[in-house]
């Protein structure tokens, strides 16, 4: 629904029911009503009235309007909520103002108990998840919880940034505390494969999942086993361009990179014709503009 819903307004639930019968028909049995990146205050003076001045408390009972109105034959639906508290970080208060207190708590005081949530981790892009974190996010929901895991995304202030390395950080207990599993793919679709691949491996077998060798073999698979250097060169160079844009500091090449940076380039203007190669373009540019800068 997103910035703007009047939450006392029953038409929203009308036009999101109607959509949603289509998908029902179609063979769709989970929906996600995202509330995510919305001013965190109720914009509507009849929504403050109605809810006590809570957010919390109007999402979470707008998903409970939505499950009583649903048809009585949608029995084996499922529905989830991404709140707009959905994670710790201080970046949330700073982009769109401060939440209430206990946000959590009151969402789950009024939300059904079958829906599930989103949760993003510690930070909006977390660079590390725990068993302990976890554990304490579901104990204040005290709903399924489902990790919604920001890697390998690119979107806005970072879509000058490419993620090609394998999943890493993510706690191999998780499924212990965690009901679902989601990933935030790249903007880039067909290089997403490469960083979600992974993700996929540690999904499906949490404790045995070995990053690198993940990250080998969706290269292998899907490049060849002579390209897997290349594409170890590429991903290394991304990391440094997202390092130095990061600390805001200048991307200098090393002399000892400078070679092998160079056969990466010519494998890539090999494959011109790839989709991959369309996606990768600004990238191609900042290498050429990295292998041609004076004392390279």
């Amino acid at each position: 629904p997103g910035k703007g819903l009047c939450f006392t307004a029953e038409e929203p639930i009308t036009i999101l029911l109607t959509k949603a019968r289509r998908f029902y028909d179609a063979g769709v049995r989970t929906f996600a009503v995202l509330f995510d990146d919305i001013p965190s205050r109720l914009e509507h003076e009849e929504d403050r009235r109605q809810f006590d001045g809570s957010l919390a408390k109007a999402e979470a009972i707008w998903l409970k309007k939505l499950l009583d109105r649903q048809p009585a034959t949608w029995t084996d639906m499922e529905w989830w909520i991404c709140p707009s508290y959905y994670t710790g970080d201080p970046l949330l208060a700073r982009m769109f103002g401060d939440f209430e207190p206990r946000f959590l708590e009151t969402l789950a005081a009024y939300l059904p108990e079958s829906v599930a949530c989103f949760w993003t981790g510690p930070s909006v892009v977390s660079k590390k998840i725990t068993l302990a974190h976890v554990h304490k996010v579901v104990n204040r929901l005290n709903h399924r919880l489902i990790l919604w895991d920001n890697y390998p995304v690119n979107d806005l202030s970072m879509s000058q940034e490419m993620y090609l390395a394998p999943l890493i950080g993510r706690d191999p207990r998780l499924p212990e505390q965690v009901y679902g599993y989601l990933n935030n793919p790249l903007l880039q679709e067909a290089l997403s494969f490469i960083p979600l691949a992974t993700c996929f491996d540690y999904a499906a077998a949490p404790s045995s999942y070995k990053p690198e060798k993940s990250w080998e073999q969706v290269i292998k698979e899907r490049f060849g086993r002579k390209a897997l250097v290349h594409w170890r060169t590429i991903r290394e160079f991304c990391e440094c361009i997202n390092k130095a844009k990061n600390k805001r500091r200048p991307f200098m090449l090393s002399a000892k990179k400078l070679s092998p940076l160079k056969a990466a380039h010519r494998y890539i203007l090999e494959n011109r014709g790839r989709r991959w190669f369309e996606e990768f373009r600004p990238w191609v540019k900042l290498m050429e503009k990295s292998l041609t800068r004076k004392g390279n």
